[in-house]
């Protein structure tokens, strides 16, 4: 399987496991060896992203806006990891990523590409959106607005150009 079928049909999988009401307001695309999912803003996303380079492929929710936006969004989802890993498994993490992002993710083989795979990582990356946007909705009200402004003014233009919207 081509690496861009396989990504389309996690796409398609992913979009297609979630309920209704996230499927319907969700922006989301690929793009070469990675797919992502975002609700409002891109910053705060959802990832499936393909790494020959260390033969492993990540899973998660990323947090990638300037310095203070990303790291109070994992302070905000750090108490939240028990339960997290209760109902998604212990291997998901939440880490500082680098200066200025954040993740919890979790990573497994890169396999080659193949329908299979594309079901066990639409499944994984449908349930940790079914987890955590939840969560991500309750807490967005704990960002300050100029951390949200801040975050709004230093995104890169054109990264979401293309946008495909859920259809329900």
């Amino acid at each position: 399987m081509r690496v861009r079928e396989f990504m389309d049909r996690i796409e398609e999988e992913t979009v297609a496991a979630l309920p209704k009401a996230l499927r319907e307001t969700c922006t989301h695309r690929v793009r070469f060896v990675w797919f992502q999912l975002h609700f409002h803003s891109p910053k705060v996303h959802y990832e499936v992203c393909l790494t020959r380079k260390t033969e492993r492929i990540e899973i998660g929710l990323h947090f990638e806006g300037p310095h203070d936006f990303s790291y109070r969004w994992a302070e905000l989802i750090a108490p939240y990891m028990p339960e997290i890993q209760a109902r998604l498994g212990p291997q998901l993490e939440l880490e500082e990523w680098t200066a200025s992002w954040a993740r919890l993710h979790e990573t497994i083989p890169y396999d080659p590409p193949s329908a299979a795979l594309a079901s066990e990582i639409a499944e994984r990356l449908s349930g940790i959106i079914s987890v955590c946007q939840p969560i991500v909705e309750r807490e967005r009200a704990n960002i300050a607005p100029e951390l949200e402004a801040q975050e709004q003014k230093r995104g890169r233009p054109g990264r979401y150009s293309r946008r495909r919207r859920a259809r329900a």
